[in-house]
């Protein structure tokens, strides 16, 4: 059995994941710590941690930051990122044997992948299951990436309904892309005509700063 739980972050978005009955809370200070001050406007929305008499281990963390960067296809990079730092995190005590990612699902404007592992916790064999959510919250519609990682004794099977079962709720469409990010795109896409919408735009920078120019008396 086991206890749902429901968090409300900062954004709008809400967590919602089941916590095995019986299981403790971790201390803020055993938790792995998630650095994002490299990201401009990051920040970390939710660190949670449980653990059971049995063994299994399961832990929650989201990060919010702002979406004027994203665009189609920018999703395989950020998961990628927080695979590598799930695995990271997850091998914190443990001897991992194997930790791979899925393919990326998409799902009614939000991104799902999920996670496989194995190790050894001292000389006890152990199974990891995992899963990425990637979605946007709020009125400026920031994303939201929330992982939920489990860890359980390799003869139990109760980390895949608990990583399956949470979710990300009260999610708002993606973003457009930014200008930016849509030239970006196109110079990519058609070389030629991102050329020509940049020379446009420079006639027209050209043509605003003569507009202002200073006028000299008659």
């Amino acid at each position: 059995m086991s206890e749902r739980r429901e968090e409300a972050l900062s954004g709008g978005a809400i967590v919602r994941f089941g916590v095995p009955a019986g299981a403790t809370e971790e201390r803020a200070k055993a938790l792995p710590r998630i650095e994002v001050s490299s990201l401009k406007g990051a920040r970390v929305g939710l660190g949670r941690g449980f653990v059971d008499e049995a063994g299994l281990r399961l832990r929650v963390a989201c990060v919010e930051a702002p979406s004027d960067r994203f665009a189609p296809g920018v999703e395989e990079i950020v998961l990628g990122m927080a695979t590598s730092i799930a695995r990271g995190a997850v091998s914190d005590g443990l001897t991992l044997e194997r930790w791979d990612a899925e393919g990326i699902t998409r799902h009614e404007g939000r991104f799902e992948q999920a996670l496989n592992g194995q190790g050894m916790r001292g000389e006890k064999p152990v199974v990891l299951r995992g899963r990425h959510v990637l979605g946007f919250e709020g009125a400026a519609s920031e994303a939201v990436l929330c992982t939920f990682v489990c860890e359980e004794p390799r003869a139990s099977e109760r980390c895949a309904d608990l990583v399956t079962s949470a979710e990300l709720a009260s999610l708002v469409p993606p973003p457009p892309p930014s200008l930016l990010v849509r030239t970006i795109l196109m110079a990519a896409e058609r070389p030629r005509d991102a050329a020509l919408l940049g020379l446009g735009i420079g006639v027209l920078f050209v043509a605003v700063l003569l507009a202002r120019r200073p006028r000299p008396s008659p």
